[in-house]
């Protein structure tokens, strides 16, 4: 038996010290005891047990059931140990698909092996999402063939049992007391041949199997070769040997039943096992569409960003060889008008949020992969903030620390004793490192409140922030709200400043047009606020996208619903101070919107959406691309200017007016609204940001060369280095 880590849920302290002797002599490590579901679901998702052993009785308001669906939703199998086996109770058991239930009092060999039981049984299943993902990948599901499949193998209510039992009095006293149970046994056998043959014949939904057979196949040669026809085993035997017990637990049984047994162990062991039946048929299924989903995704974004490529190096080269490149300045137009027309909106005011009489609670979800430089100050600056209601604090912070290998969890540990509001998530391999919008999903399912803030590792706020962002919130159909993004090191140098005046303008003119045109903003990773409904609506983060913030904005209208920008809350982060880091994140985020363009261009047409929300939504997602063809068009009439004796290229007068168009009204208005520069200095820092931007020709024939070869999709985290900045909000001592 292999040292497994266990976390004990029991409100009675003698018991659960007992409890614990017994785990330990068994050779487990019991990491933690617990009396209430709060602390359960704290503490399992904290430590990241291998197994958790719950009562269902506890202490605080949380009943043991409730407390193990959330911990089922973080992938760590519970196993029930309560005196309760009553239908009712069971019924709530089986909403978390245990590993395993046993009925008070039990003796230790019972215990030993149904947690056996369930640890192997979790491995399997770990294995078999493995093999599902491989399957979906090599042949993607037909619905139709899906949905027969899934009819045909979920177990109905009036379950068809099997009993392999080579002793006809047991056979006849364990079919009495099922039927009594109000289940239907629909074959027994006393052999492991026989036992095939009925099983191909009657289809059962689970089988009943003794370990000791007629015949020189035994019960668990026989439980094998069932398992791999996709039928629950229950093992039902008088020998729980060590070396038996390992050889049977190779086939990963649903269950293992001691004999003699209490009818209410095999009532409760069949139940679960049906239930847990249930849910790996419809989990599988539902990972298997979304694989296969994802992946014609990836062979649509291929498919686009290689038909975009093509079209656009036909136009330049066509454009070079003829010496004519009037197409880029009729293509210019679009977005020079459009810019115009959102620099000209933002000079409107926003319309004023409204105080909400009872402020909702906010859970802070902070994702941290290898943030050991400044996890410490972002959590410290976040827990300041003043946002209480009726004398009481009315926010958590969660911080979900995806499979850090630095110091990450080590100061988490640290803070957790001084920072009152805080909790922690542990992921851990193979589930960590999958995504950001994964880790994201994992804090969602322990928090509490009823909006969900996300901040990244580096941030900084004011104490103020809560209070005046979260009035955005109530109002109809506004299910999110975004801040304003700092630098608090854009005095580093030049590419942390232009960092700054990027913000500067995104916030200052495109997001705050968009607030005043039809509260249609988007949101942007750092500082944003959505609705736990609102995410519960769209099924959360979509753990695959590459900017998740933006695939999120995009299905959140979609559904009709509207996005604010709140400019007076501003969250500071740490610009990426060398070209190379810098380089890889943009990268990132441009593959991120052509990623989500091709895969959301046609549902954005189709939209029960007014017209400008589509418009302005497609606008939005090639905006970097519109930019670097406003750049592009500099290139160019830089080139007809300077070398034509050598190169006469035939292009308008207009090319360059539109790139200035398209470029320099909006640049400077939104760095002259911060911090009041002067039109003097904004103009300075316009021009260099101007440089600043040929950056982008370059960075999409990179973006296009990782979509094109790309094969899946991962979180690529930002590096902070945690470098003091001159600006920013102090940090109360």
């Amino acid at each position: 038996m292999g040292k497994a880590s266990i976390l004990i849920v029991e409100d009675e302290y003698i018991m659960a010290m007992d409890l614990q002797i017994k785990m330990e002599e068994m050779g487990y490590d019991v990491l933690k005891i617990v009396s209430s579901g709060e602390d359960a679901i704290k503490y399992a998702a904290e430590i990241r047990p291998d197994l958790v052993l719950m009562d269902i009785v506890l202490q605080g308001e949380m009943l043991g059931t409730e407390a193990a669906e959330k911990i089922n939703t973080l992938e760590i199998p519970v196993v029930f140990l309560t005196a309760y086996s009553d239908d009712k109770t069971l019924k709530q058991a089986k909403k978390s698909s245990p590993y395993g239930y046993i009925v008070k009092p039990y003796d230790n060999r019972l215990l030993e092996v149904t947690i056996e039981t369930a640890l192997k049984k979790y491995q399997a299943d770990q294995n078999d999402m493995d093999t599902v993902t491989q399957d979906a990948m090599d042949h993607p599901h037909h619905e139709k063939e899906d949905k027969k499949l899934e009819e045909s193998t979920i177990p109905k209510s009036s379950a068809k049992i099997m009993i392999v039992e080579d002793e006809f009095i047991l056979v006849m006293d364990i079919t009495e007391k099922l039927e009594r149970m109000g289940y239907e046994v629909v074959a027994s056998a006393a052999s492991g041949y026989q036992a095939m043959e009925e099983v191909e014949k009657f289809k059962p939904d689970i089988v009943l199997m003794d370990i000791v057979l007629q015949g020189d196949m035994d019960g668990i040669e026989t439980a094998e070769k069932i398992h791999a026809m996709g039928i629950p085993v229950i093992f039902l035997t008088a020998h729980s040997d060590k070396k038996t017990m390992v050889d049977a637990l190779k086939t990963a049984p649903y269950g293992y039943i001691i004999k003699p047994f209490h009818k209410n162990t095999l009532h409760s062991n069949i139940e679960m096992a049906l239930e847990k039946k249930r849910s790996e048929i419809q989990k599988h299924k539902k990972w298997g569409d979304t694989i296969s989903t994802k992946q014609e995704e990836l062979k649509m974004e291929k498919t686009g960003v290689f038909f975009i490529s093509s079209i656009f190096i036909s136009l330049a080269a066509y454009g070079f060889l003829v010496r004519d490149m009037t197409w880029l300045a009729y293509f210019l137009f679009v977005p020079a008008c459009y810019n115009l027309f959102l620099g000209a909106l933002s000079f409107k005011s926003q319309e004023n949020p409204k105080e909400f009489e009872i402020p909702p609670m906010v859970s802070i979800l902070i994702p941290a992969h290898n943030e050991e430089h400044t996890i410490e100050r972002c959590v410290r600056s976040l827990s300041q903030m003043d946002y209480y209601y009726q004398g009481k604090r009315n926010f958590e912070i969660i911080v979900i620390n995806d499979g850090s290998s630095d110091n990450t969890g080590k100061v988490l540990e640290y803070l957790k004793d001084d920072v009152e509001s805080l909790s922690i998530i542990t992921r851990k391999p193979p589930r960590s490192g999958k995504g950001k919008g994964y880790v994201l999903n994992d804090g969602v399912q322990i928090a509490q409140g009823d909006a969900i803030a996300v901040f990244d590792a580096d941030s900084r706020v004011e104490n103020d922030f809560l209070k005046k962002i979260i009035p955005y919130l109530n109002e109809d159909n506004v299910v999110g709200v975004q801040s304003r993004v700092r630098m608090y090191n854009k005095d580093l140098n030049l590419l942390t400043a232009m960092q700054e005046a990027e913000f500067a303008i995104f916030g200052n003119v495109i997001l705050r047009a968009r607030d005043i045109m039809g509260k249609n903003g988007f949101l942007g990773g750092n500082g944003q606020i959505t609705t736990r409904k609102a995410m519960k609506e769209i099924e959360g983060w979509d753990g695959f996208a590459v900017t998740e913030d933006l695939n999120m904005s995009i299905k959140l209208m979609l559904k009709g619903h509207k996005i604010r920008y709140c400019g007076e809350a501003e969250v500071w982060q740490e610009a990426v101070p060398e070209w190379k880091p810098f380089f890889r994140q943009r990268v990132r985020w441009a593959t991120g919107n052509l990623e989500t363009l091709f895969v959301y261009l046609a549902p954005i047409i189709e939209a029960k959406i007014p017209l400008y929300k589509k418009i302005d939504s497609v606008q939005y997602l090639v905006f970097l691309l519109f930019i670097a063809f406003v750049m592009l068009g500099y290139v160019v009439a830089i080139l007809n200017l300077g070398f034509m004796y050598i190169i006469t290229i035939n292009i308008p007068l207009a090319m360059g007016l539109l790139s200035t168009a398209a470029f320099f009204p909006g640049a400077i208005l939104g760095i002259y609204r911060d911090e009041g520069r002067g039109i003097i200095g904004s103009f300075v820092t316009a021009i260099e940001y101007w440089a600043y931007c040929f950056y982008l020709i370059p960075l999409f024939f990179a973006a296009f060369l990782h979509m094109i070869t790309r094969k899946d999709r991962r979180w690529a985290k930002t590096h902070h280095t945690g470098e003091e900045g001159t600006r920013g909000p102090e940090l109360k001592e």
